[in-house]
């Protein structure tokens, strides 16, 4: 298949790149088959691709793997897609619609096994594709993400860290994470004004499991809502939410030697879990 430029397809089109929906194309195809490869694709699985705009990566999805769902938003695309660059290919089915609508788990049972996905990730939705794949994982074998380079070190920042928050313990918890490269603007046309970078995501069964996710979340972000609160303000004062006493949170902290007066940020996953486990037990226990 012939590479036409982005600049050169969206003249053609009589389209143009729309900013509020992040559009910012690949220029080179080594670049998207450097994506591919990180897949490691059996070429029997499922991959669904988040955006692929004018299909650099879908072309390579496309002799890889056994299917591809591509989510594409913008109508325009979308028929160019369906019309013009696979048209009538059964490896290849054109869905617009907003990624976020997906439901991962249909798609996986249709199929047949768990699902690989791939995308360059619009920044607007970056935090909701993410976490929707973290309540969807067991529906989702890895994940090859472009994004934004701010967000990836959010996703992998430490305790203690400016960077590290709600998407860091959350990512962190359900994931293994590992960072694959960087691409500078001069990568995409028209060029962002920050670097890229390229993470692979595993779903992992973490140590220890966190005995309702749910409240494991709310745990999170009630922990997070003032950065600058201590624990004893963002959970002791208002543990009437989490349905216990002032006291009994208090008790659950000295119990897992949890100091209150710290903030939210200086704690470890693990130590995270293990809230959301006592409190959970605490709860049962009323």
């Amino acid at each position: 298949m012939t590479f036409t430029s982005p600049k050169t397809l969206l003249r053609r089109l009589g389209l143009r790149a729309r900013k509020a929906w992040g559009q910012h194309f690949l220029l080179y195809p080594h670049q998207a088959q450097r994506i591919v490869a990180a897949l490691a694709l059996s070429g029997k699985e499922t991959v669904v691709e988040i955006g692929p705009g004018l299909g650099a990566l879908t072309v390579f999805l496309a002799q890889e793997a056994g299917k591809v769902v591509a989510l594409e938003r913008d109508p325009a695309l979308a028929r160019f897609l369906e019309t013009e660059l696979f048209p009538q290919n059964p490896r290849v089915q054109i869905l617009c619609q907003d990624a976020l609508a997906l439901d991962l788990a249909a798609c996986s049972r249709e199929a047949g096994g768990p699902l690989a996905v791939a995308g360059n990730l619009p920044y607007q939705i970056t935090s909701p594709l993410l976490f929707k794949l973290a309540e969807e994982k067991a529906a989702v074998s890895r994940a090859v993400l472009m994004m934004q380079q701010e967000v990836g070190v959010r996703l992998s920042a430490a305790p203690g860290t400016k960077d590290y928050g709600i998407l860091s313990v959350l990512i962190q918890y359900h994931f293994s994470l590992e960072r694959l490269f960087s691409l500078g603007p001069a990568n995409f046309y028209p060029p962002p004004q920050v670097d890229s970078v390229v993470l692979r995501l595993a779903p992992r069964e973490p140590v220890p499991p966190a005995r309702d996710e749910a409240l494991l979340t709310r745990v999170v972000k009630a922990a997070f809502a003032h950065r600058r609160k201590t624990l004893n303000n963002t959970l002791v004062n208002r543990a009437s939410a989490f349905g216990l006493s002032p006291e009994t949170m208090r008790a659950i902290f000295q119990t897992l030697a949890i100091d209150p007066g710290r903030r939210g940020e200086t704690l470890a996953v693990a130590q995270f879990v293990a809230l959301s486990n006592a409190i959970r037990e605490a709860g049962l226990l009323k």
